[in-house]
């Protein structure tokens, strides 16, 4: 019996072409989270813990140094104390406008020009910080794609885009594939199946969009967010995995649309 349990599973792991994100799935249903739905306040605690947390060390890396910086040049080691506050300050001044923006939805970020959350120098912290509280990856993901989101409809109130490019995964299911060409065809927008990481970027290049719908998993889409140009607005939709990653995956069309409908509305 567990022979032909294990049979199964290896069988569900080799039915499907897996993307780069996923190469460590070995085709456990049974531990896998189908279906994510967290909310905005998940990243938010992880991505204020990992940055307390980055700069206590380096507080700490100044403090055991500053001796030899002073005994060096005490002109030295008050310009290093001085740009190390400085630094932290700005960047906790804008966290807490981030922080206002994302869950208020009124654009709070004065001269800061948003194009969407682009912190990737602490995302290692943060999902490093969540998998000791026991949270995944895949959840801190979901929860990080909705303060993005939440962000850009909060800073692109007056945004139009006349060259939308939506982004599509390859596993999509044939019928949620037919709904989605439906509503893009409605708004005439670029459609790209992409097949991996490196395909998107390629078409991103190719075409310059004004504005970019991702649709895929949070792993991919973390990935593809951090590889963007940070001048592109992105909206990205998580996709539901009720057969496990990469087969036959469905996503919210009232979701896409409503994306697409803010971002071409003018």
């Amino acid at each position: 019996m567990a022979d032909d349990m294990q049979s199964g599973s290896d069988r569900d792991a080799i039915d499907r072409k897996l993307g780069d994100e996923w190469s460590e799935w070995a085709g456990d249903l049974s531990k896998y989270e189908k279906q994510i739905n967290e909310g905005k306040a998940l990243f938010l605690t992880y991505y204020f813990a990992a940055l307390f947390a980055v700069t206590a060390v380096s507080m700490a890396v100044y403090y055991m140094i500053s001796p030899r910086l002073y005994g060096f040049s005490p002109a030295l080691d008050a310009v290093v104390m001085w740009a190390v506050a400085g630094v932290f300050t700005a960047v906790f001044v804008w966290s807490l406008m981030l922080f206002i923006t994302v869950v208020t939805g009124r654009n709070i970020m004065l001269a800061f020009k948003s194009e969407g959350l682009h912190v990737e120098w602490l995302y290692p912290a943060v999902f490093k910080i969540a998998a000791v509280f026991g949270i995944s990856r895949d959840r801190v993901g979901n929860s990080l794609v909705k303060v993005n989101n939440a962000l850009i409809f909060a800073t692109k109130k007056r945004f139009s885009a006349s060259n939308l490019l939506v982004l599509l995964p390859r596993c999509l299911d044939p019928e949620m594939r037919l709904k989605v060409a439906e509503v893009t065809k409605k708004y005439s927008c670029r459609v790209f199946t992409a097949t991996g990481g490196s395909s998107a970027r390629q078409m991103v290049k190719k075409i310059r969009p004004d504005a970019i719908i991702g649709v895929a998993c949070e792993r991919d889409l973390v990935a593809g967010m951090s590889d963007s140009p940070k001048v592109i607005p992105i909206i990205a939709i998580t996709n539901i995995r009720p057969h496990g990653p990469c087969k036959d995956t469905v996503i919210d069309v009232d979701e896409l649309e409503n994306a697409i409908r803010f971002l071409v509305k003018n």
